[in-house]
């Protein structure tokens, strides 16, 4: 059976690093799950590392052009077929919910052309209101392995703020909107979700529970 990994969770708990590190044990290749991430450019205010293994999905839209959810999902499908031919491991890595949800358990309105209207009406849904409003598809569960990194909220807070002094550091311009609101939000989809096996990014012993998992997921 073809094998997926997912590592999600809010920003600044270091899910790139963690899914590079794993992709050269597990002989493995990036799959990029941020909205932000996908356009060209702006790399420090999207905070897109570049790690030394192959990730798909960064820069392939311009800046103005339309790129959805359904867009994202099909390119991931393309990528994660390209990894497994060729023997290796698609781990998808991001914070975009949504897009991780649409590729896991897809559902039948993704491909409807975009309705501004109701985009707008669905802004003031709240999170749980959303969520019921999706439905779920019957892809098979044991086709991938869902890892979530996440942190006390002190933590997470000094993460974020710590990753957004480096960043200013290093010569961002446009500072990101709230990260802390962004985190909570990002928190509270995940939490909602089923199958994600939860882990303390803080742990010194992350890695190793983390290998731990999959090499006994690989046996089952």
């Amino acid at each position: 059976m073809n094998k997926l990994l997912v590592i999600c969770g809010p920003t600044a708990t270091g899910k790139t690093a963690l899914a590079a590190k794993l992709a050269k044990q597990l002989n493995g290749e990036l799959i990029s799950a941020d909205s932000r991430q996908a356009y060209v450019g702006r790399d420090l205010e999207t905070n897109k590392e570049r790690p030394d293994v192959r990730i798909w999905l960064y820069d392939i839209v311009n800046p103005g052009e339309e790129f959805s959810v359904s867009h994202w999902v099909k390119l991931a499908r393309l990528a994660i077929e390209d990894i497994q031919k060729r023997n290796k491991l698609p781990i998808v890595v991001g914070g975009s919910g949504l897009y991780i949800k649409a590729l896991l358990d897809p559902f039948d309105t993704i491909d409807i052309p975009p309705n501004r209207k109701l985009r707008e009406k669905l802004q003031t849904f709240s999170v749980d209101k959303l969520q019921n409003m999706v439905v779920r598809g019957n892809m098979n569960e044991s086709d991938w392995n869902n890892l979530g990194l996440r942190a006390p909220l002190p933590a997470l807070y000094k993460r974020i703020d710590d990753h957004m002094k480096e960043r200013i550091q290093k010569g961002m311009k446009e500072i990101p909107s709230n990260e802390h609101a962004i985190a909570r939000k990002q928190l509270t989809w995940f939490k909602k979700q089923k199958g994600i096996h939860w882990f303390d990014c803080t742990s010194p012993t992350l890695e190793r529970d983390v290998i731990y998992l999959l090499r006994h997921a690989q046996k089952d």
